[in-house]
């Protein structure tokens, strides 16, 4: 028997919207974070730069890089992105990672957020801040970075 073409088509829509659902469900805390960067002890090591919407979220808010007491920190000010499973802040030479650093999981979906640099980064060699769903590859929004 000939499984009818719309039945077909049927199956390979709903296949579809599951995988591209995956990162539409949150797991990211959204209770709206105030960390700061100590303007006293620290100084831009680059421009602030506003984010773009990837393809699988939301994204707005500016990410800067400081230079704190001798190490290097991103700052994500006036942030804000829709929530995924497993988001996580990359610094990239590229805007979809391939050579990348993870910073951590994203401490909150809203609001202002601090994340250290490791120490043997060459922060120059990273051109992008990217909020990334890391368990389906997704981009949900990213930024340059200008030294």
């Amino acid at each position: 028997m000939k499984t009818p073409n719309f039945l077909k088509i049927s199956i390979i829509v709903l296949l579809t919207c599951t995988i591209l659902a995956g990162c539409k469900k949150g797991s990211t805390p959204t209770a709206t974070l105030n960390e700061r960067i100590d303007a006293s002890q620290s100084k831009p090591a680059s421009n602030s730069g506003d984010f773009s919407n990837g393809p699988y979220g939301t994204v707005t808010g500016t990410a800067r890089v400081f230079l704190t007491g001798g190490k290097y920190q991103l700052a994500l000010e006036g942030f804000s992105t829709s929530n995924g499973p497993d988001l996580k802040v990359y610094i990239s030479q590229e805007q979809n990672p391939v050579h990348f650093i993870n910073l951590g999981s994203l401490k909150s979906t809203s609001g202002n957020q601090v994340y250290d640099i490791p120490s043997e980064a060459n922060v120059k060699d990273y051109a992008y801040a990217l909020i990334y769903c890391q368990q389906y590859h997704h981009l949900f929004g990213y930024t340059q970075l200008t030294f």
